[in-house]
């Protein structure tokens, strides 16, 4: 059975607040972490000065997430102790050449003896517009010993700047970090959770610029004016819906969300992922996120006799629409449900093949 500690540190000085999330740590071999953007570069070196010998990677957040609420600049940390194996790695200059860097997973993968029950966590730097091309590079590889992979992009306080992710005490703001984890005594399975419902306006991606992330023209016309059009308002006022309607990318019987960014021009539209030319999108709308929490908890507890942790990535659109309706703390405390876990509201989600967002990401581990 994997053994867990959560550690949170509300001081204001960082040495206190760091003492205080790693308490009860007593022999980590791997601790996630999160915190904010001001105090990562700090926190991480701490970290690694009183834990050395542990694998330790975590991501600056916009918000801290774990089973007794929100934080905003605490250190919030999990240990793993026991019943895992896990080995780690960083992706480098993600934003041209993160393929000259594969062999590091490679190398990573190599030291187990066997790769069952493994996933691979990911961090990932986003003012780049990379972590599609960082995640099939790392696809690639990772298919071929059927570890699926799951992550998050780093965050700030919501000025979308420059934000960090971090692995064994060094800090990185155009890279990707990783860890393989083994459940050595049971399973792991990775879920998704959208908010969001299909309307009845779908569109053929009909011009595009994927590394850009801007879509020019929907059924061969202005995605704005389609998209105006559909919800039945002047272009000029779609920005003030672009949290509440997102493009869904259609893909089997599943969905992948791409969020609004920017209006450009009053004709083209970019997002925060990619969108593809000639595959079909669907304008959403929101449905009952209070609904949908529920079904997702009781889904997980279903498939699971026993939970030992989750790790849960969170998008900021959805943090900041409950913390907005009041919904932040409940939402937090609910996932509790599931047992301890610790998260972060990102800028991005990644799960397998695809980077989307307005979505949560939880890896459950039995």
């Amino acid at each position: 059975m994997i053994k867990t500690k959560v550690g949170i540190g509300k001081s204001n000085n960082l040495q206190s607040a760091l003492e205080e999330a790693t308490q009860d740590f007593t022999n980590p071999k791997l601790i996630v972490y999160y915190t904010s953007k001001s105090r990562f570069e700090q926190f991480s070196k701490l970290l690694h000065d009183k834990f050395p010998n542990s694998i330790l990677i975590g991501s600056s957040a916009y918000r801290e997430i774990c089973r007794y609420g929100l934080t905003n600049g605490a250190l919030l940390a999990m240990s793993f102790e026991d019943g895992i194996e896990c080995f780690a790695g960083v992706i480098e200059e993600i934003d041209k050449y993160p393929v000259k860097y594969i062999q590091r997973l490679q190398d990573a993968v190599s030291k187990f003896k066997n790769t069952n029950n493994t996933v691979c966590l990911e961090f990932c730097v986003g003012t780049t517009n990379s972590e599609e091309k960082v995640i099939s590079t790392m696809n690639s590889l990772l298919e071929v010993y059927k570890i699926p992979l799951f992550g998050g992009t780093s965050a700030d306080d919501g000025e979308f700047q420059t934000t960090y992710v971090g692995l064994n005490g060094k800090v990185y703001s155009n890279n990707c970090v990783f860890v393989l984890i083994r459940n050595l005594s049971g399973k792991i399975k990775i879920y998704k959770e959208n908010i969001f419902k299909k309307t009845n306006h779908s569109f053929l991606v009909t011009k595009v610029d994927p590394k850009q992330r801007i879509v020019y023209e929907l059924n061969e016309r202005p995605c704005a004016e389609v998209l105006a059009e559909s919800l039945n308002v002047p272009v000029s006022s779609i920005k003030e819906l672009f949290d509440t309607h997102p493009l869904g990318r259609v893909v089997g019987n599943d969905l992948y969300i791409s969020a609004n960014r920017n209006l450009i021009d009053d004709r083209a539209i970019s997002y925060y992922s990619r969108l593809y030319k000639n595959t079909t999108v669907v304008l959403l709308e929101p449905d009952n996120y209070k609904e949908i929490l529920k079904s997702t908890i009781s889904k997980i507890n279903n498939d699971f006799d026993h939970i030992s942790c989750a790790i849960v990535i969170n998008c900021i659109a959805r943090t900041m629409l409950f913390e907005k309706e009041g919904f932040a703390e409940k939402f937090a405390k609910q996932l509790g449900e599931l047992g301890d876990y610790v998260g972060f509201a990102s800028y991005g989600e990644q799960m397998g093949d695809y980077h989307f967002n307005q979505t949560m990401v939880i890896g459950v581990f039995e």
